[in-house]
């Protein structure tokens, strides 16, 4: 079975594959300071839980280095298994990243423009949203063109908590009305609305870019992705379809490829 890994500013979302199949999935927070035997028992008590066997390979997504680093150890001393680290070199064959510098380019935004590619489309919008809400465009067949970034919902909602005293913390549900009568109200309306409001406007705007090259009969697909995609759905005009777990899925064919290629060259 393969782990694949995807380690967040905020939180690590894994997934356990049997093949293609997804078998067991699990969400932690990101802390930068656990070690490597911390990870070990952690993931015993995670494949546990669900009475599994720990994998035989294993892939990592990451944006917070020290973490990746020592999860890449525990998995190492404890389960005997050597971690993969996605990085611009190793999708190279199933992506062709076409920015000023493809280095800097986040792991999580590879592996879910690889999975995007993997559905129907002329060209994909994939919106995560995480710690920062990420526009990536992707044009068929497999090529990343850049990415829009602006601060997540999360963080705009923490930043409103902690820079105005009278404004409460608040869990991130829509209200009934943009036009909120309570204080609570009024900020879900804003971090709700106004984010489905900001995905129509930059979708509209990459979209439009998008079809100076491809055409304006090509089809553009928007997928979105992230803890807030659910959220925020119903309330934007522009989304396609939600996949909570496309970063799994990316992790889970660029490893497949990486194993084949292996495989292929003994």
């Amino acid at each position: 079975m393969l782990l694949a890994v995807d380690v967040g500013n905020t939180s690590t979302v894994l997934g356990l594959f049997d093949g293609e199949r997804l078998v067991a999935d699990w969400r932690i927070s990101t802390d930068r300071r656990r070690m490597a035997d911390q990870y070990a028992v952690l993931l015993r008590e995670l494949f546990a839980l669900d009475g599994l066997d720990p994998p035989g390979r294993a892939i990592v997504s990451s944006v917070a280095p020290p973490a990746d680093r020592e999860l890449a150890r525990a998995l190492a001393d404890r389960f005997g298994v050597r971690a993969r680290t996605v990085g611009a070199e190793l999708v190279a064959p199933l992506l062709s990243v076409e920015t000023e510098r493809p280095t800097e380019v986040g792991a999580d935004r590879l592996v879910n423009a690889v999975a995007a590619t993997r559905t129907e489309g002329d060209a994909w919008i994939v919106v995560d949203f995480g710690t920062a809400a990420n526009f990536d465009l992707i044009l068929a067949p497999n090529r990343l063109m850049g990415v829009a970034l602006a601060p997540g919902p999360m963080i705009a909602a923490e930043a409103l908590f902690e820079r105005a005293a009278k404004l409460p913390r608040v869990d991130l549900v829509a209200p009934e009305r943009a036009v909120g009568r309570t204080t609570v109200d009024a900020l879900r309306s804003g971090l709700v609305f106004g984010y489905a409001e900001m995905v129509d406007g930059m979708v509209g705007r990459i979209e439009r870019e998008a079809r100076e090259e491809i055409g304006p009969d090509a089809t553009v697909r928007v997928i979105a992705t992230g803890g807030f995609a659910e959220v925020v759905m119903p309330h934007a005009r522009r989304i396609d379809a939600v996949d909570p777990l496309l970063t799994l899925t990316g992790l889970r064919i660029v490893a497949d490829a990486v194993h084949a290629d292996a495989r292929g060259g003994r």
